[in-house]
C-alpha cells in the first residue's frame, strides 16, 4: 500500500488527466477536488475515480474541454449547462455563482446539467462556508446508467445515490459539514472494498436477483446499493432519494419536454448570505457554543459533530500522506503508462 503526499498525488493526477486531453485548467481543479477527497477520508470520491475518468474520456463520454455555459439567469438564479464535461469544473464555477448571487441578493440558487460525475458534495459546502453562506446541495438521478440504487421493496437500478450536502460556519471549531449519500453507502466505498479486497455489511447491496449480499463485486455485476436505513427504516432514504431525485430533475430541465433518462442528471446549489440576518461572527460564535454543548457530557466515547473527522483526517494525511490500496494504484500506474506518462511516486 503506497503512501503519497497530497502535493504530489496532485501533480500525478493532474498529469495523467492532461494527457487524456484534458485543459489543463480542468485537470488542475479536478486532481485538487479528488486529493481533498482523500485528505479528508473519503476515498470513495477520490484518486481511485481518476481511471474512470480516463476511460469515460476515451469513450467520448467525458468532454475534457468543454466550455460550460449559462443557459438562463435572473439575480439570484442561474442555470448551467456542463455540455459534458468534469463534474468537478462545472460545480466549482456554479458555487462561485452561487455565493456571489448571494452577497448581491441575499440567496443565490444554481442549477447544472449535462456534467459529469461531481465529486464530494462537500467540497462545494465548504466552499459556502468558507465565504460566511449557510449551503445546501442536492444531486442526483431517477432512472438512467448513473441509477446504482434499487426502490425500496423494488427491483432494478431505478435510483441514484442521490447525496446530499449542507454546511455552516464557525468560528474555534471547523466548517460543520452534512455530506452523504442517501443510498446505505456510496457506490465510491463499494470501489474501495473491491480494491481493498474487503467484504461489505450484509445489508450495504444485493446482487442481481436482489438478495442482501456481503460481496461487493456484484455490484459491478448487476445489483445495486439499497436505501439509506436498512434493513429497518429504509423508507426514510428511499424517500430522501426520490426527493432529491426531483430536484435534480427540475436542474436538468431543458426546452424539451421529455429528456431521455441519461440526461436526467443534475445538481442544484443554494447559498444563504448568513450577513443578511445578523453580523456573521456573532451567528460562528453561537455554532462554536453549539458544537460545545452538544460534545459536553459524552456517556461513552466522544460525541463529535458533523465534519469533524474530516477536518482530523485532513491534518493527519497532510502530515503523513495519503494510503493508497496497492489495487487502486496498480490502476492509476496503468493509466499513466497507457498515456506514456512516467511515474515515481
Amino acid at each position: 500500500m503506497p503512501t503519497i503526499h497530497a502535493e504530489r498525488l496532485t501533480e500525478i493526477n493532474a498529469r495523467i488527466l492532461e494527457a487524456a486531453g484534458a485543459r489543463a485548467d480542468y485537470a488542475a481543479i479536478v486532481a485538487e477536488h479528488l486529493v481533498n477527497a482523500n485528505l479528508a477520508g473519503h476515498d470513495s470520491h477520490g484518486v481511485i475515480r481518476t481511471p474512470y475518468y480516463v476511460r469515460s474520456i476515451e469513450k467520448g463520454d467525458l468532454k475534457p474541454e468543454a466550455k460550460t455555459e449559462i443557459v438562463a439567469e435572473t439575480a439570484s438564479m442561474a442555470q448551467v449547462c456542463g455540455n459534458w464535461t468534469f463534474g468537478q469544473v462545472i460545480a466549482k464555477q456554479a458555487t462561485e455563482i452561487a455565493i456571489s448571487k448571494a452577497r448581491e441578493q441575499g440567496i443565490g440558487l444554481v442549477s447544472m446539467y449535462h456534467e459529469g460525475h461531481t465529486g464530494r458534495l462537500g467540497t462545494y459546502a465548504e466552499m459556502g462556508a468558507a465565504a460566511g453562506m449557510a449551503a445546501m446541495i442536492w444531486d442526483g438521478c431517477i432512472g438512467g446508467p448513473r441509477s446504482v440504487v434499487v426502490p425500496l421493496n423494488g427491483t432494478g437500478r431505478k435510483i441514484g445515490a442521490n447525496p446530499i450536502a449542507m454546511g455552516f460556519p464557525s468560528a474555534a471549531h471547523g466548517a460543520v459539514i452534512l455530506d452523504f449519500a442517501t443510498s446505505i453507502s456510496a457506490a465510491g466505498k463499494v470501489m474501495v472494498a473491491v480494491d481493498k479486497g474487503e467484504q461489505l455489511p450484509g445489508d450495504w447491496i444485493v446482487d442481481g436477483n436482489w438478495q442482501p449480499t456481503s460481496d461487493p463485486t456484484q455490484l459491478a455485476k448487476g445489483g445495486a446499493l439499497r436505501p439509506m436505513g436498512l434493513p429497518y427504516v429504509g423508507h426514510k432514504g428511499y424517500a430522501l432519494a426520490m426527493m432529491v431525485g426531483l430536484f435534480s430533475l427540475m436542474a436538468s430541465l431543458p426546452s424539451e419536454a421529455e429528456p431521455p433518462l441519461e440526461d436526467r442528471w443534475g445538481t442544484v446549489i443554494l447559498m444563504i448570505d448568513i450577513s443578511r440576518f445578523g453580523p456573521v461572527d456573532v451567528f460562528q460564535t453561537q455554532v462554536d457554543a453549539v458544537i460545545d454543548y452538544v460534545k459536553a457530557d459524552p456517556l461513552e466515547g466522544e460525541v463529535l459533530y458533523p465534519g469533524e473527522i474530516e477536518a482530523r483526517r485532513r491534518a493527519e494525511r497532510l502530515a503523513n500522506g495519503i494510503d493508497l490500496p496497492e489495487a487502486t494504484w496498480q490502476q492509476i500506474s496503468a493509466c499513466a503508462e497507457r498515456l506514456s506518462l512516467a511515474l515515481d511516486a
